[in-house]
């Protein structure tokens, strides 16, 4: 069977799986797969940092502390995505800027600064403004569809080479064609507003790819092509989710705040 043959049968069980949970109606089978991928998750990323001792502890202790703590404190999640953000805006963007990880110091924190921010915000989206989640997964997703398929046919301008070859500007171009295009039509035929929508594409699309570079760096640094082999055709649970970790704390932050259609 050819790679493309599993990786398309791959895509679709698991968009099977994610349409079940996400449009049924009780809430409880979205929390349990989300759960499920965060924790698989995790255990990737405990492997890609190599953590030893008393860092590989901190590492589980921190997000289960803060899960825990959410719980009792649900209206804090500003506080819990703070610390993320920064991180995102200005150590990963650095980070991938430099070709290489710049703080190694806090990698111990990345269970709870990548994977659990990425679960609270998921959850925090769709217990409240489930449309949002919904459209910010499409936007993720047509990048990285129309990223590959414009940088395979168009691509001569390397993104980041040293971090990511396959990574070229007019994967890039691609995916804000793409996109555009979905939010015309969103906008035209659902009556949704295009500024808006305009505003969550320019917003999502630079965070997703910024998403996908820093765990190719991450990987680079471990000499390893993917994050798992859990997913045949794709690799791990985190290479499915990169984008999605960097850009859905960003967009839960924008709901806080009001963010509407």
């Amino acid at each position: 069977m050819s790679t493309f043959v599993i990786r398309l049968f791959s895509s679709l069980v698991l968009f099977s799986i994610f349409s079940l949970a996400f449009f049924y109606e009780h809430e409880t089978f979205f929390i349990i797969l989300i759960s499920l991928v965060s924790l698989i998750s995790l255990f990737e990323m405990s492997k890609l940092l190599e953590l030893k001792n008393i860092y590989s502890f901190l590492y589980w202790l921190i997000p289960i502390t803060c899960y825990f703590f959410y719980l009792n404190n649900n209206h804090n999640i500003f506080f819990v995505l703070l610390i993320p953000s920064f991180f995102w805006l200005f150590i990963a963007t650095f980070s991938v800027f430099r070709g290489k990880i710049l703080i190694n110091s806090i990698k111990f924190l990345y269970g709870y600064i990548i994977i659990y921010a990425l679960y609270i915000s998921s959850l925090y989206l769709f217990l409240n403004q489930k449309t949002l989640l919904l459209f910010s997964l499409i936007i993720v997703w047509i990048s990285d569809i129309f990223a590959y398929i414009f940088g395979s046919y168009f691509g001569k301008n390397k993104l980041a080479p040293s971090i990511s070859p396959g990574k070229t500007y007019e994967g890039i171009y691609g995916a804000f064609i793409a996109n555009f295009i979905f939010i015309i039509i969103l906008s035209y035929f659902l009556n949704y507003s295009f500024t808006s929508l305009l505003f969550l594409v320019l917003l999502i699309v630079p965070l997703s790819v910024l998403g996908d570079l820093y765990e190719s760096l991450l990987k680079r640094g471990v000499s390893k092509k993917d994050s798992g082999n859990l997913i045949p055709g794709h690799g791990g649970f985190l290479d499915r989710i990169d984008g999605l970790c960097s850009t859905l704390p960003f967009v839960a932050l924008l709901s806080l705040y009001g963010f509407k259609f």
